[in-house]
């Protein structure tokens, strides 16, 4: 029999064990949980980016960039780093749509406000 090779990566990831068990636990399609699972990491994402922004603005692909670089796993391969910003750049406007509905910064979204938004 094959050992296992799955890796549990939740050191890595930007969401903590209780946000996915959160997303988990919600009454969403698969689908749905996918891509809340996908918006979360980016925004955790955008705001590891962004410590020193009082405005809770969304990172300039510049910043993007620089945090990918920085980031060990991505740092030798560039079609992740092409990946990571065609889902940034998604995030970003789903995020900031979000947040102007709900008028708040949208580094000052939460996870619930993400839930919420998808639950309707």
């Amino acid at each position: 029999m094959m050992e296992s090779t799955f890796n549990d990566n939740a050191k890595n990831s930007p969401l903590s064990k209780e946000d996915i068990n959160l997303i988990g636990l919600t009454n969403l399609s698969a689908s749905e949980k996918h891509h809340l699972r996908m918006l979360a990491h980016c925004l955790q994402c955008f705001k590891s980016m962004s410590k020193d922004n009082p405005r809770g603005l969304i990172p300039v692909k510049e910043e993007w960039l620089e945090w990918c670089l920085k980031n060990p796993i991505m740092m030798k391969d560039d079609e992740f780093v092409q990946i990571m910003f065609e889902q940034f750049s998604g995030a970003a406007i789903q995020l900031e749509r979000l947040s102007n509905d709900l008028k708040v910064a949208p580094l000052d979204l939460t996870l619930r406000n993400l839930i919420d938004a998808y639950e309707v």
